[in-house]
């Protein structure tokens, strides 16, 4: 009978053993599984797979994607991507249907064409493929990110998608089997081995039933219960004055519980804030715009071609940049404008995107290499809309002795502000206003609020000058600020960055016994068309700044960080 018993435990052990390691080997599942796209009635212009596709419990996610012709993959952050479809007509991959293999996707109406979204600044990369691209989807940064296709923008975008990830189908009674076949087998071959007893006793028998049960759990890897240890029996004295000690210590500590629990829900609070908080570019992306920028600027320069500015260029940048290219076409006595120069990032002030809605204001400072004897640029670019590139707006040479805060792309305090924002000494718009007071006139009620600058006491000496280089005319200044050139970032000590543009208008007033108003420079001659007048002479400048505004209630001054000065246009006036 033992031996029966023996035979029949090994047979099924063999068996469950056989059956186990199939179901890891052989017969398991294979390692990846593939979910294909349902059938869809309509065809878009864009197809927009979302974010939550690249579930983590699939990683590695990787995509196929067929079309009929060449097409571009952009990867952006989600909400950037959506805002860059706006109100299209798109084809919308919104997961993974895991069960089915399915992809679940559905259609959205919308505008048929669509710009080509291939390269646009708001995406951090764009790949082109002919016909099939295979997708490893790796996100860049942490946050949600999405992958727009087209074909162009005209054309049907891919459709063709399969999503191949590791298949988490288990074969949940492997190891079971596996444990249960290897204890089957021992206890057979433990009874098949083991002699008999003799009959007086039954005692030796269960001995040997013991031992090879103990065997094959200890096979198994299956822990007995051992005897209790030394900590565990204590005397009830010794437990009972450590069960007091706790309670004591719980209770003393109740108070000051409560106060961590609100501190640690403050701070969790405060952590995911900072995660949610993401800057609109990227630093990658920044070195890509101002390459580009760099690049296109040059190329306009270099034949005076306003067309070649446009795709770089809005605002007061842009205006200025046109009228040096029309000087210069007309053979005036006017330098080449300064040219761009991006090699190098020192700061950036780069917003995120919670408080960052269209326009997106960036202000930077570059330099052409890392030599602290170089003298770097001051830039802001604007980014009107999802759809829009970055534009520079400002581009000047940072003043001596001048500071821009030394900020980090990516740093959650900065933020964009509006012309007419609170919380500084006084709001942007006002503190351009007080400036042009300030170059105005020595003698201004706001001149103790800016710090020391070469700038305006160069202009005010220049002023003083012209003054008494007008043969007797009486001098006027005007200093207006240009409305929708002021663009406004915040600083991470509460501070902010302006850039705007003064308009300064110099009227020259004759009086009846004045001779002759004369051109004191060559450009000033070609302007009015002669070297005197006998009228009333109006000189108008355009005085781009940047500068430093300090948060209300800060010692510090307004610090003017870049500024110069443009003679645009001189004309007699009645």
């Amino acid at each position: 009978m033992r031996k029966v018993i023996s035979v029949i435990a090994m047979l099924l052990g063999a068996a469950a053993l056989v059956v186990g390691i199939g179901q890891k080997t052989f017969w398991a599942p294979p390692e990846t599984v593939t979910a294909t796209m349902p059938q869809l009635a309509d065809e878009a212009s864009l197809t927009l797979i979302e974010s939550s596709v690249n579930d983590p419990k699939l990683d590695p996610v990787e995509l196929v994607i067929k079309s009929k012709g060449e097409f571009t993959a952009s990867l952006g952050r989600d909400y950037d991507v959506e805002a860059w479809i706006g109100d299209a007509a798109h084809v919308s991959v919104t997961g993974i249907d895991t069960e089915n293999h399915k992809m679940i996707a559905e259609y959205a109406k919308g505008k048929a064409d669509v710009p080509n979204p291939a390269g646009d600044d708001i995406f951090f990369d764009s790949q082109t493929a002919d016909q099939t691209m295979t997708y490893r989807w790796t996100a860049p940064d942490s946050g949600d990110w999405s992958l727009l296709l087209a074909a162009g923008g005209k054309d049907a975008a891919p459709v063709d998608i399969s999503v191949t990830y590791a298949n988490d189908d288990a074969m949940p009674f492997a190891l079971p089997l596996i444990i249960a076949g290897s204890l089957l087998l021992v206890f057979g071959l433990a009874l098949l081995v083991m002699r008999p007893g003799k009959p007086k006793t039954g005692s030796n028998t269960q001995h040997s039933v013991a031992a090879v049960a103990v065997v094959a759990l200890a096979i198994s890897g299956v822990s007995l219960p051992m005897a209790p240890s030394d900590e565990s029996s204590a005397k009830p004295s010794e437990s009972a004055q450590k069960s007091d000690d706790a309670k004591q210590s719980d209770e003393a500590k109740k108070d000051e519980g409560k106060s961590e629990e609100a501190k640690g829900s403050e701070s969790a609070s405060s952590s995911v804030e900072e995660v949610s908080s993401f800057p609109v570019i990227t630093e990658e992306q920044l070195k890509r715009v101002l390459a580009d920028a760099q690049k296109q600027v040059a190329k306009a320069d270099d034949k005076n071609d306003a067309k070649a500015l446009e795709p770089r260029s809005a605002g007061a940048f842009k205006y200025l940049r046109n009228k040096r290219y029309d000087m210069l076409k007309e053979k005036f006595k006017v330098d080449k404008p300064m040219a761009l120069t991006t090699q190098v990032i020192r700061s950036a002030a780069v917003p995120n995107a919670n408080e960052a809605k269209f326009p997106r204001v960036i202000s930077v400072v570059t330099a052409k290499n890392n030599d602290a004897d170089t003298l770097p640029q001051a830039l802001t670019l604007v980014q009107a809309n999802a759809r829009d590139n970055f534009k520079v707006v400002f581009a000047g040479q940072m003043l001596p002795n001048s500071t821009f805060p030394g900020i980090a792309v990516g740093d959650p305090s900065t933020k964009q502000l509006a012309a007419n924002a609170e919380g500084l000494q006084m709001t942007p718009e006002k503190a351009l206003e007080a400036l042009g007071n300030v170059l105005t006139d020595a003698k201004a009620k706001d001149k103790d609020k800016f710090a020391d600058s070469d700038f305006i006491k160069a202009v005010h000496a220049a002023q003083k000058d012209e003054s008494k280089e007008a043969n007797e005319a009486d001098v006027k200044y005007k200093r207006t600020v240009t409305e929708g050139d002021t663009k406004v970032v915040s600083t991470p000590d509460g501070g902010a960055i302006v850039t705007g543009k003064l308009n300064n208008k110099a009227l020259f007033v004759r009086t009846e016994d004045a001779d002759p108003l004369k051109s004191t420079d060559k450009l000033t001659e070609q302007l009015l068309g002669s070297s005197s007048s006998n009228g009333d002479v109006e000189s108008t400048y355009a005085e781009p700044v940047m500068f430093y505004l300090p948060a209300d209630g800060s010692k510090d001054k307004i610090q003017l960080i870049s500024a110069s000065q443009i003679l645009l246009d001189v004309k007699e006036v009645d």
